[in-house]
């Protein structure tokens, strides 16, 4: 019973290392680069409005 609780906790940890890691370099990037975007179109239209 003990090296069921022994070998759970070992797959627990290793997986939520291996999901920050993935986290840190999967979509956070793309959301960004999709936030810029829409920075850059918004202000384009403000600024075209003001012409």
């Amino acid at each position: 019973m003990l090296t069921f609780f022994l070998l759970a906790t070992v797959i627990v940890v290793v997986s939520l290392f291996l999901a920050r890691g993935r986290g840190l370099a999967g979509s956070t990037h793309v959301t960004d680069r999709d936030a810029q975007r829409l920075r850059a179109e918004l202000n384009a239209m403000r600024f075209s409005h003001h012409r």
